[in-house]
């Protein structure tokens, strides 16, 4: 039995690409901005999913209002890899910084939109829905 061996081309100057460090430290800092903004955004549901399953499911039980509640926060994990595929696609065509700026604020205006969210009581089964 023969192995074949595979030629490897050496590497030379020019095939070696220097990035300039403001660059990457630009670049860092964005990506590192709006991943802290995007967990900031998880972690204020996650934090007022006790409230929240009193306000919007409160005829039932505070077991079944924290299910819910919690239910409700993983919807956007699930929609998050058709979120990646929809504005990857964008990123690639229009610039990753755009579209990394305008998933921000459309995070940023859901966010205070579940602040203006009636309660149960005043518009009944449309609260839950509402907040999906």
């Amino acid at each position: 039995m023969r192995t074949s061996e595979k030629q490897v081309k050496p590497i030379e100057i020019d095939d070696i690409n220097i990035i300039e460090n403001e660059k990457t430290k630009k670049a860092i800092t964005a990506a590192a901005l709006g991943n802290a903004i995007e967990w900031f955004d998880f972690g204020v549901y996650g934090y007022v999913a006790y409230v929240l399953g009193k306000v919007f499911f409160p005829d039932t039980s505070p077991s079944v209002q924290m299910i819910a509640a919690l239910a409700t926060f993983s919807v956007p994990f699930i929609f998050r890899p058709l979120g990646g595929l929809f504005f990857g696609h964008l990123g690639d065509k229009y610039g990753r910084q755009k579209v990394l700026a305008i998933t921000v604020i459309i995070m940023s205006i859901s966010t205070f939109g579940i602040g203006l969210i009636p309660s149960y009581e005043t518009i009944g089964l449309w609260a839950p829905i509402l907040l999906l």
